[in-house]
């Protein structure tokens, strides 16, 4: 089935902003855009970053899930939350 990921909000953050739809390394992609992100957000302390964590984990696995079942596709490879947070992760504990 294809999917219009830049009709419904949900599907687009699922894909990275656009970034998983690269059709060279989707995911490494998805990482640069996280890593771009990770430097806009604002300093938080460490408490108040867990809980960003936390909230961003637990949004990925509903839109991940979200988009797969509607694309009818078992982890669709253009799907990058999960490098977004994976990486917002890493940062944390470097």
């Amino acid at each position: 089935m294809q999917l219009n990921i830049w009709k419904d909000p949900l599907h687009l953050a699922a894909y990275g902003f656009g970034s998983g739809l690269s059709p060279w390394a989707p995911g490494t992609c998805g990482t640069a855009v996280a890593v771009l992100i990770y430097l806009l957000l604002p300093t938080m302390s460490s408490l108040v970053y867990l809980g960003f964590l936390l909230a961003t984990f637990l949004l990925g696995i509903w839109l991940c899930d979200r988009t797969s079942k509607a694309m009818g596709i078992q982890d669709p490879g253009g799907i990058v939350w999960d490098e977004f947070v994976g990486l917002w992760i890493t940062l944390f504990l470097a």
